[in-house]
């Protein structure tokens, strides 16, 4: 198994996958950040971050798990690499690998997207006042987000501890997306679900008036007032419940696979 950890990790640093890391990790915040850094009234540091990892994130972000390394996987699928790999490895070992380094390393580019984006509007943008801020005079109060207690125990504790929390989540819509790939016929319908699955619950949260419970505010809260923590951990635990109940009654009893 360690060596087809380390046979996987070889494969990722390719040009293409390269670009695709990048692209997440700095084009995509970076886009947001320049449609938001002007028109907008900031007092705060931490505000110009949360507007900077909102909207274009955060409507993609099943999405962009996706495209981490899954895409890697697929284009296997098409030249039937599963079928000659059965005679050389055991096909469980094989998949159980695949699956844990798509886990891993979406949730290490997101995390990256998340931090790295913190880390500049803290620390560098302020170096080139590409923001204007609007100073704190009395009556004004700062919007406060779910997650906002812990900037005011340190600001490295939020961005770190928030990036953790996207990483995660990161890493649980991938392996969604490669469970139902190894679960339904239709690979492209697969890879779908996850992504349909988030705005759907969202749209429906919505019609319930309980945006604190949809994926997007849970993943985001910027776009609600601070909630309980507790309510962040609602479809995080529905979509690991969904991903357990795949793998004990589809995956588990299989004996042989169409993958």
């Amino acid at each position: 198994m360690k060596q087809l950890i380390q046979r996987e990790l070889t494969n990722i640093w390719t040009v293409r996958s390269l670009l695709v890391y990048a692209t997440i990790i700095f084009i995509v915040p970076l886009v947001q950040f320049m449609t938001i850094r002007e028109g907008y009234q900031f007092f705060e540091p931490i505000e110009v971050f949360e507007e900077s990892v909102s909207t274009i994130p955060s409507m993609l972000f099943p999405v962009l798990a996706i495209l981490i390394f899954l895409p890697n996987i697929l284009a296997e699928h098409r030249h039937h690499f599963v079928t000659y790999t059965r005679t050389r490895v055991d096909l469980s070992k094989y998949l159980f690998v695949k699956g844990l380094v798509n886990a891993v390393l979406s949730g290490v580019v997101l995390f990256l997207m998340i931090f790295v984006t913190f880390l500049f509007v803290l620390y560098i943008e302020p170096m080139f006042h590409l923001v204007t801020y609007t100073d704190v005079t009395e009556g004004v109060i700062v919007p406060q987000t779910t997650l906002s207690f812990l900037a005011d125990i340190h600001p490295l504790l939020y961005g770190f501890s928030y990036a953790v929390w996207i990483g995660l989540n990161g890493a649980l819509y991938a392996t969604m997306a490669y469970l139902f790939m190894l679960t339904l016929e239709n690979v492209f319908v697969a890879i779908s679900l996850p992504f349909l699955m988030y705005h759907i619950l969202n749209f429906v949260a919505g019609v319930f008036q309980s945006p604190q419970f949809s994926p997007l505010s849970t993943l985001f809260p910027f776009n609600i007032t601070a909630q309980p923590v507790w309510t962040m951990f609602v479809p995080f635990l529905i979509f690991v419940s969904l991903g357990v109940g795949i793998y004990v009654f589809r995956l588990r009893p299989r004996r042989e696979w169409s993958f």
